[in-house]
């Protein structure tokens, strides 16, 4: 999971930009040979394979079913992968099943709450509100299956009984003003001049304990894992320096649960993880060991408990997150995991044509949270290619299988 360490600012745009068709077309050059997951030994797959037997459910079934025990949960992705965000679309009727009418999400903002709430409950689908939602969040995220989130909220409430509870769709976040971003940008003059509101996490968690914890409400809490994370902080590491310099302890799970507690629980989604030997290097999660396994028994849809099942003993001795502590489990890294298919079949999100506009084009690259990629772009066309490019899962982890 790529993001920028210092305010947890957004997901970090590459300062490669491809300008023509031929730039980001497939080439066997870009797929090197595959490198499987190490092998697991046989006396970990039987506990593993036990334990998956006896106590896994489908991801939907796994997810909504938390909230018999708890009100807050926390949901946590990579970005950017397709199945990621349709399986949240997938879970909203799961989630109304069990009484929850709350889907919060990192990708809105609060401000607009009013006008998500008249797009889901309207008479008829409105998809260039939608785009509209999405692009005063952020520009750059112009994803069909973020949008289809607002989608799937309207699909539901159509089909409920008069006087049923409507589904909720509720923007965490707020819209820093990118407009404002200079080069080499002292971090004062960034709180001062972009972060007019303060820190993304402690705004989202605000949001949070204002909308549902001072209510009595449960939400599903879907964003970036660093924020969904409850109980880790993330090692600051200087891979220059081949050390931690520090811990991020501020993010907006984390600010939940030290309110909460128990009533917290966070549900990490299968991605790759970022190891030591540099800061574009990645791996299997846990040395391999989920990927190994599902590749022995054969791949499933599974939703299962790390903290306090066999998969919490799992380590991962070359992950960045488990530098800077006296060790490192699977279970200190999240409570719970959902596991959908192996990497090999992974695909990026799909570019909404229709999101960057003649009219809005210069709206968005002037919020880009990047300020030498606004440099770079001059036409929707490549501001659609570079946004496509950005969410090429196969570009990204070529060698995973």
């Amino acid at each position: 999971m790529r993001h920028i360490r210092v305010l947890a600012l957004v997901p970090a745009l590459s300062l490669a930009l491809p300008l023509t068709v031929a730039a980001v077309a497939p080439s066997a050059a870009r797929f090197p040979e595959k490198r499987p997951p190490a092998e697991i030994s046989p006396g970990l797959k039987d506990k593993l394979e036990r334990y998956l037997e006896a106590k896994g459910l489908a991801p939907e079934e796994y997810v909504a079913s938390k909230f018999a025990d708890y009100d807050i949960v926390f949901l946590g992705e990579h970005h950017f992968i397709k199945h990621d965000a349709e399986f949240v679309q997938a879970l909203i009727p799961a989630l109304y099943r069990r009484g929850v009418t709350d889907l919060a999400i990192e990708f809105g903002c609060y401000e607009l709450q009013a006008e998500a709430d008249a797009l889901v409950t309207a008479e008829t689908y409105d998809e260039n509100r939608a785009r509209r939602l999405v692009f005063q969040w952020g520009s750059y995220w112009p994803y069909v299956e973020y949008l289809g989130l607002y989608r799937a909220a309207w699909e539901l409430n159509r089909v409920l009984a008069p006087g049923a509870p409507k589904f909720r769709i509720v923007g965490l976040d707020y819209r820093p003003r990118w407009d404002r971003l200079e080069e080499k940008m002292s971090r004062k003059r960034l709180l001062k001049r972009v972060f007019v509101k303060g820190g993304r996490d402690r705004h989202m968690a605000d949001v949070v304990i204002r909308e549902f914890v001072k209510k009595g409400r449960k939400a599903l809490v879907y964003a970036g894992q660093y924020h969904a994370s409850t109980r880790f902080p993330f090692p600051v590491y200087d891979f220059k320096r081949k050390m931690v310099t520090g811990f991020d302890a501020h993010t907006m799970g984390q600010l939940i649960y030290r309110i909460i507690r128990g009533r917290a629980f966070n549900i990490c989604l299968h991605y790759p993880w970022e190891t030591v030997e540099g800061p574009k290097s990645f791996d299997y999660p846990v040395g391999g060991a989920v990927d190994a396994l599902m590749k022995e028994i054969g791949p499933r849809r599974a939703g299962f408990d790390v903290k306090g099942s066999p998969f919490g003993r799992l380590t991962a001795p070359k992950a960045v997150y488990s530098r800077g502590r006296p060790r490192f489990f699977f279970e200190d890294f999240c409570d719970g995991y959902v596991f959908q298919k192996p990497f090999a079949e992974y695909e990026g999100c799909a570019v909404d044509p229709l999101f960057i506009t003649d009219e809005n084009l210069a709206e968005a690259v002037a919020f880009l949270p990047n300020a030498e990629i606004k440099k770079k772009i001059f036409t929707r066309a490549q501001f659609l290619a570079k946004f496509r490019w950005d969410a090429d899962f196969r570009r990204l982890y070529p060698d995973l299988e």
